[in-house]
């Protein structure tokens, strides 16, 4: 695979929404029952409270669309999924930390990256 360049980056902080976990107010009325979707709402709330930037690269040559990891990128940032809808846009979800390490990758000068198909790891 050829080495890729990050031409242009776009970012944008999301506040994550309020979560209400309604299990008590069920328990009270005696409601019960197991819940089984519970593990995959826990997990969607971690990630929305956890991952709140949205990183959007351009980058050189267009990727086709998938799911890539970068590898070239510190590891907070090349190992969380990215995602091109569109050729040559790159978009994933970044926590704190992450993106601070981005940034300092960024200010660090121009380095090449490689795309890694998730398939393949």
């Amino acid at each position: 695979m050829t080495a890729l360049r990050i031409t242009h980056v776009e970012h944008q902080r999301r506040t994550p929404r309020p979560f209400i976990d309604l299990a008590g107010f069920f328990l009270f009325f005696g409601i019960s029952g197991v819940d089984h979707g519970r593990e995959a709402r826990m997990q969607r709330r971690f990630e929305q409270e956890t991952f709140t930037h949205h990183v959007t690269v351009q980058v050189v040559p267009p990727l086709p669309p998938g799911r890539y990891l970068l590898d070239g990128l510190p590891h907070d940032v090349g190992g969380r999924p990215w995602v091109v809808s569109r050729a040559g846009q790159a978009v994933a979800a970044l926590s704190d930390d992450g993106w601070t390490a981005f940034q300092t990758w960024q200010q660090g000068g121009r380095r090449e990256l490689r795309a890694v198909p998730l398939a393949e790891v």
